[in-house]
């Protein structure tokens, strides 16, 4: 079987791809139709393959996400209550009435909050810049959120990786793309099981 050398990808392409994964899962609308976990997973084992420092994958996870919640909060600042026309929200008002809901409940503590539950993670941020949340708030909860999120997230996944790595040995083409199978049905069944 084809190894995947991991390392020879470079260090920067690496966080530059959790960058990029953190801030599109974190972005409104684009968010609810990435899979984010499933990503985020294969990535990490990669990372951990290729002996990224795990500071600098939190880093870089942590800069993706509080740039995804910043520009969510600032496209519903400037649609306003416009959002509920968009066509995706005319499909699924449902999207935006629980984010809308959660927010109205748990104020600046659902930026914090919901950045840990997959379903409303790029919901909030846009619904509290629609419902016109102060940005000082905001920005306070999404600089406390982010590095959180990473340090539980990524964090978690690169020490799970760890083990994997060090029980198994290096990954395999097939081996890793299985577990990127398994991660997104995870993903998918958790989305679910949330969402409910």
């Amino acid at each position: 079987m084809t190894e995947l050398h991991y390392a020879e990808w470079g260090v920067g392409l690496l966080l530059a791809a959790v960058f990029a994964v953190a801030l599109l899962e974190s972005l409104a609308v684009v968010g609810l139709l990435v899979p984010g976990v499933g990503l985020l997973m294969a990535l990490t084992l990669a990372a951990t393959d290729a002996s990224v420092p795990v500071a600098l994958w939190v880093v870089s996870g942590a800069v993706g996400a509080f740039a995804g919640d910043g520009l969510s909060f600032w496209l519903g600042s400037k649609a306003g209550p416009a959002v509920h026309e968009w066509r995706i929200f005319r499909r699924h008002p449902e999207w935006i009435n629980d984010g809308e809901h959660f927010f109205r409940r748990w104020g600046a503590w659902s930026i914090v909050i919901g950045r840990f539950i997959g379903p409303i993670r790029p919901v909030i941020p846009m619904v509290a810049g629609v419902l016109r949340m102060s940005p000082r708030t905001f920005w306070w909860a999404n600089l406390l959120s982010a590095p959180a999120w990473a340090c539980v997230y990524l964090g978690g996944m690169y020490w799970l990786g760890e083990a994997f790595i060090e029980h198994f040995g290096e990954l395999d083409l097939t081996s890793a793309l299985g577990l990127l199978d398994i991660a997104s049905i995870v993903a998918v069944l958790v989305s679910v099981l949330a969402r409910k």
